[in-house]
C-alpha cells in the first residue's frame, strides 16, 4: 500500500481503577490521503479474581480524546461480543490530532460466568415432544418455539398466498416473527427427508439480545455440537452428524443480572506511536 505509514506500539502506560484489564498493543496507521488512518488498541484481562469468569467483553467506551483535546471517540462505536479470558479485544478508535502525543479512555468491561444458579444457563429438556409450544422460562423477555417435520410439512400444506395474507392481518410487532417462520416452513421442501431427521428448528419471538448461544446435551449430560448452523434473527437451525435423540437438551447461555458483572476502567497518558 502507497503513501502509508504503519506504526505499532507494544507497551504503555496504563492506569485502571479496578485493575481488570491491562494494555497489549497500540496500533496507528496514517495515509497522506486520510481514507485509510485508524487508531486500534489491544487489551487482554489481568488478576487473580479475573479467573472467576469465562468471558469478557468491552461494555462501554464512555469518552476517548487525546491530549490536544480531540474525540477519538467513534461515532458508531462497535458491539463487542463476550470472548473467551484468553484472547485479546481490540477497540477502534478515530485518529488522533497529527500533534497529539498522548491519548485517554474511559470504558467499562462486563465479565461473565454463566451458571444454572446465577441464570446464565437455562437448561430445556423434553423439547422434541413440545413442538411449537413456548419453551422459554415463565419470566422471560423471548419466547423460544420447536419445529419439527411433521409440524413444518403440514403448515407447507397451506396456500402460500393464504399465509402471506394471515401475516399481513398479525399486529405489526409479529409479522417480523412470523415471516421468518413462514420462511422455514417454505425451505422444508428443499430439505431430504434423512437431512430432516438430524435436524432442529427453533425461532425466538420477543427480545432474545440476552441469548448469548444455544448448545445441546445428551441424555448423559455430554455436550453435543452440530456439523453446522444458520441463524437469523429469529430462526436458528441445526445439523448434526446423526439423528436427533429423544431425550437431547438445549443449554441456553444467557446473560442475566447475576451472571455479569461490569467493572469500570480507565486508561491514561497513552503514547502515540
Amino acid at each position: 500500500m502507497k503513501n502509508v505509514i504503519l506504526l505499532i506500539l507494544c507497551v504503555c502506560h496504563l492506569v485502571s481503577l479496578s485493575q481488570k484489564l491491562t494494555l497489549v498493543n497500540i496500533e496507528e496507521l496514517r495515509s497522506f490521503s486520510g481514507s485509510w488512518d485508524y487508531c486500534k488498541i489491544e487489551l487482554k484481562p489481568i488478576g487473580d479474581d479475573v479467573r472467576n469468569f469465562t468471558y469478557y467483553k468491552i461494555n462501554e467506551i464512555k469518552s476517548a480524546s487525546d491530549n490536544k483535546g480531540i474525540n477519538l471517540k467513534p461515532e458508531n462505536p462497535e458491539i463487542h461480543k463476550y470472548k473467551p479470558l484468553n484472547e485479546n479485544v481490540t477497540i477502534a478508535l478515530q485518529k488522533a490530532s497529527r500533534s497529539a502525543t498522548t491519548f485517554s479512555i474511559d470504558g467499562s468491561v462486563s465479565f461473565y460466568k454463566p451458571t444454572e444458579a446465577n441464570g446464565g444457563i437455562v437448561k430445556i429438556g423434553g423439547f422434541k415432544g413440545k413442538p411449537e409450544v413456548n419453551l422459554a422460562p415463565k419470566a422471560a423477555p423471548y419466547k423460544l418455539y420447536y419445529y419439527d417435520k411433521i409440524t413444518l410439512a403440514k403448515k407447507n400444506t397451506i396456500d402460500e398466498q393464504i399465509r402471506y395474507d394471515n401475516i399481513q392481518k398479525l399486529p405489526e410487532e409479529e409479522q417480523g416473527f412470523a415471516s421468518e417462520v413462514n420462511s422455514l416452513v417454505s425451505g422444508i421442501k428443499y430439505y431430504a427427508e434423512n437431512d430432516l431427521d438430524n435436524m432442529l428448528f427453533f425461532a425466538f419471538n420477543g427480545d432474545n439480545s440476552t441469548i448469548l448461544g444455544m448448545e445441546f446435551q445428551d441424555g448423559k449430560g455430554e455436550k453435543i455440537s452440530p456439523v453446522s448452523s444458520s441463524i437469523a434473527n429469529s430462526v436458528h437451525t441445526y445439523y448434526f452428524s446423526e439423528k436427533i435423540e429423544p431425550n437431547m437438551k438445549i443449554i441456553l447461555n444467557v446473560e442475566s443480572a447475576k451472571a455479569v458483572k461490569v467493572f469500570p476502567f480507565v486508561l491514561v497518558g497513552l503514547d502515540l506511536p
